[in-house]
């Protein structure tokens, strides 16, 4: 009696065994979407700065214009879509269905050379970009108007015109916030009073918000973190102020189901020195 218990349990354990292996290598061998929830959007982020075509200018954040259409012109190849911020929203919200392949195009800064190189390219191909300004840079350049690519930002005028087109979205850069001053953009030096610090960030946030809006009537729906830097603290910040997403310089793919996901969205920057078909293979590898 013994012995056939003792076979019994072994069995037991033996058939429990062979069905936890089993159900491990059946799932480990199906299709990446079972990690995620079915409803999640992939959603790619490509992060420009400078577009210049000077070679010699070429660096980690400087891409000539060939470079800039080349990328493009895959997407477009490749059946991706470009989207605004607000598209994404609008999609979460039900009043639009998401593209089977959604992308955002964003460049930083606010750097005259976008209007020069990127705007015509945008129009040329009919895709999207989102511009972030800072607009400290913007007031200075509307008041010099020394409107060189090579260093100058764009004026008031320049982005009430981009912003207007239907090729361009323009967001929240900060107004005087992109330097790092011991700060690394908006995050909290260390032992920085709270309440001090919350007000500087939110006076400068909101000014540039209200210089967007009297200039160029426009509503900016996303922060674009200076040098990416970001945290809880500023997470929550952004979204006392009504942000509606916020962008960081985190590498990796998005997955969007909800609109909490809008925040602290990841991009990948786009270097020189490397072919479009090069930088593509590293966005669109399955693991990311």
């Amino acid at each position: 009696m013994k012995t056939n218990l003792h076979h019994i349990m072994n069995t037991c354990v033996t058939l429990a065994f062979t069905l936890i292996i089993i159900l491990f290598f059946s799932i480990y061998n199906q299709d990446e979407s079972v990690f995620s929830d079915e409803n999640c959007i992939r959603l790619p982020i490509l992060m420009y700065h400078c577009i210049l075509k000077d070679p010699n200018r070429a660096n980690k954040f400087t891409v000539s214009p060939q470079t800039f259409k080349d990328d493009l012109m895959y997407l477009k190849e490749n059946g991706y879509e470009t989207l605004f911020i607000s598209d994404i929203i609008n999609c979460l919200e039900g009043e639009e269905a998401f593209p089977e392949k959604p992308i955002l195009i964003t460049l930083d800064d606010g750097y005259y050379n976008n209007y020069e190189y990127v705007y015509p390219i945008l129009k040329e191909l009919d895709m999207k970009a989102i511009i972030s300004t800072v607009g400290s840079y913007t007031d200075d350049y509307s008041k010099s108007m020394d409107l060189n690519p090579n260093y100058a930002y764009m004026t008031w005028d320049i982005i009430n015109e981009i912003g207007h087109s239907g090729y361009i979205e323009i967001q929240n850069h900060s107004y005087n916030l992109h330097s790092m001053n011991n700060r690394n953009g908006i995050l909290r030096k260390k032992g920085e009073n709270k309440e001090t610090y919350r007000k500087l960030i939110v006076d400068d946030i909101i000014k540039n918000q209200d210089r967007l809006k009297e200039n160029s009537n426009i509503n900016a729906l996303a922060f674009t973190y200076p040098f990416g830097c970001l945290n809880s603290e500023t997470e929550d910040i952004m979204k006392e102020l009504g942000f509606s997403a916020t962008l960081s310089c985190y590498e990796g793919i998005n997955y969007i189901s909800k609109p909490e996901d809008l925040f602290g969205l990841k991009r990948f920057n786009r270097p020189s020195g490397i072919s479009t078909e090069e930088f593509m293979k590293k966005i669109f590898d399955k693991n990311n």
